[in-house]
């Protein structure tokens, strides 16, 4: 189902609050559209995009600066995998969860020689930033943030992951946030949406780290999937990649109804993947569904989306909801009152679906998530399916681990 609301294209079915707050951001950018993946955000609901004339919002680019999704494709069948002693590997070599380090990752990266360290300015200690994204390139989160392995219509072997900036991008959008506000760099941000222009001082800051963040979270997504590759011992034969909390300069032309406007924008997408005609792009389901690879087509229906389509299935449920409410953290976290998923319900669901799992939470179950194929459904206008994708095995955090990071 595509509806237009205050006419801007709103997929698929949603509440009334992600209504809401799609439409109060709609009230201060010059166009936008919500995915049917969308669900209620932080000031801006994920799924969303905001396309805005010479001005970036920092706070619907989110927290997560570049999260994203990269897919490569192996030189290896399913009869050639040992799921089970992947699945080990990537668990024993791979950092899951909050505050972990990556002994292995490059230390000598291009990225750390970038020019675009300097805007971040005097305010952000600048060497501290270093040195933690140095410590931090390759580590995976926790949250939704995964490593997967996948098979195709061929039996051939994908690997996909999905995570960000991790403590780079959470310190960057921090100080920047609260610097719109005229407050201190490194208070706790209040999220509110304060508009940067492009052309001052702090907007024109702002860009350039959130760039360099996201060279960084490709960085990071790039080692993974490479040593992934080297514990299969197989070689990589394609690589498809995509941000999806991040801003982009683009030149648009907006429907008649926005009175035919055209031009360069910058187009904000929270939750959201760029699906312009040809781009191809890797988006996931749950633990327990297939995931895809897409491109993009041109069409009508794809222009006034902004060239825009989903970056998962999209949460229907709470992590509260889903897992119940603990109390503590770590070893000593305990459930204090149950939620709507048990262990038995994730466990059967998997099961089911032959998919092994390494980790991973109550709030990540499939239970919490539309159906893929039903949110694809609704934007069958503007992309195609290249290949679905069979998850085999999946790799995350454990379930009492806490991650700010997340999207």
């Amino acid at each position: 189902m595509l509806q237009h609301i205050q006419g801007y294209p709103v997929y698929g079915l949603h509440d009334d609050q992600t209504i809401q707050q799609f439409l109060d951001v709609m009230s201060r950018a010059e166009y936008g559209a919500l995915m049917a993946d969308g669900h209620l955000g932080y000031v801006m609901p994920i799924g969303g995009v905001a396309a805005y004339k010479n001005k970036v919002s920092p706070v619907g680019v989110g927290f997560d600066i570049g999260c994203g999704n990269l897919a490569v494709r192996l030189d290896m069948t399913t009869r050639e995998l040992n799921s089970e002693q992947l699945l080990d590997r990537i668990e024993k070599n791979l950092s899951f969860g909050i505050g972990q380090t990556n002994p292995d990752a490059p230390k000598d990266h291009p990225l750390f020689d970038s020019d675009d360290w300097k805007a971040y300015g005097p305010e952000s200690r600048i060497a501290d930033l270093k040195k933690l994204a140095r410590e931090q390139l390759g580590t995976i989160g926790s949250g939704n943030h995964y490593v997967d392995i996948f098979s195709d219509e061929e039996e051939r072997i994908w690997i996909g992951v999905h995570f960000g900036s991790r403590g780079l991008g959470h310190k960057t959008a921090t100080g920047f946030i609260n610097l719109s506000q005229d407050r201190p760099w490194d208070v706790r941000a209040v999220e509110k949406e304060v508009l940067l222009d492009l052309d001052s001082d702090l907007g024109e800051r702002y860009y350039r780290v959130m760039r360099l963040s996201g060279t960084y979270a490709k960085a990071g997504r790039e080692w993974v999937c490479n040593h992934v590759a080297e514990l299969a011992g197989a070689h990589i034969q394609e690589r498809v990649h995509n941000h999806h909390n991040y801003a982009w300069k683009e030149d648009h032309d907006l429907p008649k109804h926005q009175n035919g406007k055209s031009g360069t924008l910058m187009v904000v997408r929270k939750g959201a993947t760029p699906a312009f005609p040809g781009q191809k792009s890797f988006v996931g389901g749950s633990m327990g569904d297939p995931s895809v690879i897409l491109e993009g087509v041109d069409s009508e229906e794809s222009r006034a989306a902004l060239y825009s389509t989903i970056h998962g299935a999209g949460r229907v449920m709470s992590r509260r909801k889903a897992a119940g409410k603990f109390r503590g953290r770590g070893k000593k976290r305990k459930q204090i009152k149950p939620g709507a998923v048990t262990p038995e319900m994730m466990k059967e669901w998997l099961k089911k679906k032959g998919v092994k799992l390494r980790g991973g939470g109550l709030d990540e179950s499939p239970h919490v998530y539309r159906r893929l194929t039903d949110v694809l459904n609704y934007h069958q206008n503007t992309i195609n399916i290249l290949h679905w994708l069979k998850p085999i095995g999946v790799v995350m955090a454990g379930p009492d681990v806490y991650d700010p990071f997340r999207d």
